[in-house]
């Protein structure tokens, strides 16, 4: 909402531009994607996100009004989606999937298709860590625990400071890097023995997105990532379903 000038000509998501990146495949579609794209509607969309948002951190209880918010949040999404094709990331894709299964799961309006829907945002989020980690693996950067300090040395995602420090100490370095690499890998084994261990698994991913958040910029990830931390530590503890 405040950074308009990415939408203006020049920008990364002037639509001119932004609308030939993902072609429309009917012109019922392309003529909605050039209504959303006017200003005044892609603000006006945003300003109800934030509404339809507001709605589930209040208080409110009627399981029909929080089932239209979360059904808004991601129906919303995927045609907001096109307007800023070139800045979104995975977090966008957590979003999507949270309130995608919160609405089916209110939708359902038993207790049993509120724990389905809670259990499976756990999922994704175990095994978003668990890929994450998995797919590192082949790096010979990760496995040697260069990656870190390489990442931070870039302008995009890394930080002058803290590349300094990780350049001074390579031991602390490559300690950090392989403590990450571990713990992603081996993150959905804290789903067994009913997740003794999944609070201590969770307090240290949520510190490593805050991490993120503070030198790479990826604070999206964390308010993401870390909003699903209930859903969980209800798969790991079998529970789940309330609210």
């Amino acid at each position: 909402m405040v950074r308009r000038v990415d939408r203006e000509p020049g920008g990364l998501n002037y639509w001119p531009y932004a609308r030939a990146q993902v072609p429309a495949k009917t012109k019922i579609v392309e003529k909605l994607r050039d209504f959303v794209a006017r200003e005044p509607v892609t603000q006006a969309i945003h300003a109800s996100r934030v509404a339809a948002a507001l709605v589930l951190i209040a208080p409110v209880k009627n399981n029909t009004v929080r089932m239209a918010a979360n059904a808004y949040l991601a129906a919303s999404q995927v045609v907001i989606y096109p307007r800023h094709l070139f800045g979104t990331d995975g977090s966008d894709q957590v979003s999507f999937l949270v309130q995608t299964a919160a609405a089916l799961g209110r939708a359902g309006g038993t207790e049993a298709t509120r724990k389905a829907a809670v259990q499976f945002i756990g999922a994704q989020t175990v095994l978003s860590y668990g890929a994450s980690g998995w797919a590192k693996l082949p790096g010979h950067a990760w496995r040697t625990g260069d990656a870190l300090v390489k990442i931070m040395r870039t302008q995009t995602y890394g930080d002058e400071w803290f590349y300094r420090q990780l350049d001074r100490l390579p031991m602390v370095s490559r300690a950090i890097c392989h403590g990450v690499l571990a713990l992603e890998c081996g993150f959905p084994l804290l789903l067994l023995r009913k997740g003794k261990f999944i609070d201590l698994g969770l307090f240290s991913m949520g510190a490593f997105h805050l991490a993120n958040a503070r030198f790479m910029g990826l604070s999206r990830f964390a308010w993401a990532f870390i909003a699903t931390y209930p859903s969980v530590r209800a798969l790991a503890r079998g529970t789940g379903g309330e609210g």
